[in-house]
């Protein structure tokens, strides 16, 4: 299943991994607004594997998934050369130190407790997706 506001309007392709429903749904009413193409994965083996086949300009990733976790998921996608960049915001009912750390120790390059504020993770999404378009122009000048 994939959302688009308006293709005129893409601003980025968000793969979002999380095994609950619920969630991925309000993610999708929310950032499709903004206008990002979404993609999805419920469980970690299939998430990194969509990865490797999508290369998205961002992945949302749960911690707690059936089969391997998100931060297996995130150290994973940082072995990756083709994946090694693009940015990654973990997302968890857990909200304490521990699990920021461990977010920002496999790879992430942010964290966000469930349940979200839509205004942080609107602004996160955006802060993560900011260079989108430069790294586009960047891959196809170097033909990358």
């Amino acid at each position: 299943m994939s959302h688009t506001k308006n293709e005129k309007d893409h601003v980025g392709t968000i793969l979002i991994v999380d095994d609950e429903p619920d969630i991925r749904e309000i993610l999708v009413a929310i950032l499709s607004e903004e206008g990002y193409h979404m993609d999805f994965a419920e469980n970690g083996l299939d998430g990194y594997e969509k990865a490797r086949e999508l290369i998205p300009d961002l992945i949302i990733l749960d911690v707690m998934m059936p089969g391997m976790n998100g931060f297996e998921v995130c150290r994973k996608i940082r072995t990756e050369p083709p994946l090694a960049q693009v940015p990654i915001i973990i997302v968890t009912a857990i909200d304490d130190d521990g699990y920021r750390s461990r977010s920002i120790e496999s790879g992430a390059n942010d964290f966000l407790s469930k349940p979200f504020d839509i205004y942080e993770l609107i602004e996160k999404v955006r802060e993560n997706t900011c260079c989108v378009s430069d790294r586009r122009n960047e891959e196809v000048l170097t033909g990358d």
